[in-house]
């Protein structure tokens, strides 16, 4: 290593914060170097997952020298930890969002029609089929129309003379109950997970 870029390993936390604010790019270097490894740490025990943790610290470490002008960070430690909380729990929410996608796609569009003779196929073509016919009658028809009519909620709100939205919660209320059933066969996400990755 030079020497001129050994100096920057003497300096405390908040002079390389102040170089870092001039645009010192060996002041951003040595703060990363002192604070990525807690800071992955930290971000690996929220998601539990190595690659989304590194993820997480690059995107936060991305955000500092971006916004290295007009950022106000007092404690390099402190402020680290609060955001890689934050960034953290943004891949948390943005990951929920897809599962309950993925999982409302998969609960409508699932049909037993391509010859699966996969058991775990089956048991779930079962839990599904004996939990709409539980359904009570104008949520039964709402949800049947959808999954196996493919309508969407306006063709469907027209043919029955009611509102997109009581078709919408009527769905999810239909969504909700079937997962309650697919949930209790423990194999709903492994279902799910494997439908989306092929």
């Amino acid at each position: 290593m030079e020497i001129s870029k050994l100096k920057y390993l003497l300096y405390s936390d908040q002079e390389l914060l102040e170089l870092l604010k001039m645009g010192d790019r060996w002041a951003f270097n040595e703060l990363y170097g002192r604070y990525w490894e807690s800071s992955f740490h930290l971000a690996r025990n929220i998601l539990k997952d190595g690659p989304a943790a590194e993820d997480a610290v690059q995107e936060v470490f991305a955000e500092i020298w971006l916004k290295r002008d007009t950022s106000i960070i007092l404690n390099p430690k402190s402020y680290l930890y609060q955001a890689i909380r934050f960034q953290t729990f943004k891949i948390i929410r943005h990951n929920k969002v897809i599962a309950a996608h993925v999982e409302r796609d998969f609960i409508l569009n699932f049909s037993t029609n391509k010859g699966e003779e996969n058991l775990f196929m089956r048991e779930i073509s079962i839990i599904v089929d004996q939990t709409v016919s539980m359904l009570p009658g104008k949520c039964r028809e709402i949800f049947v129309l959808s999954r196996n009519g493919h309508m969407s909620a306006r063709e469907i709100a027209a043919q029955l003379g009611i509102s997109p939205k009581t078709v919408d919660n009527q769905i999810n209320i239909a969504l909700k109950k079937i997962r309650v059933a697919l949930s209790s066969s423990l194999v709903l996400i492994e279902i799910i997970l494997a439908h989306h990755n092929n």
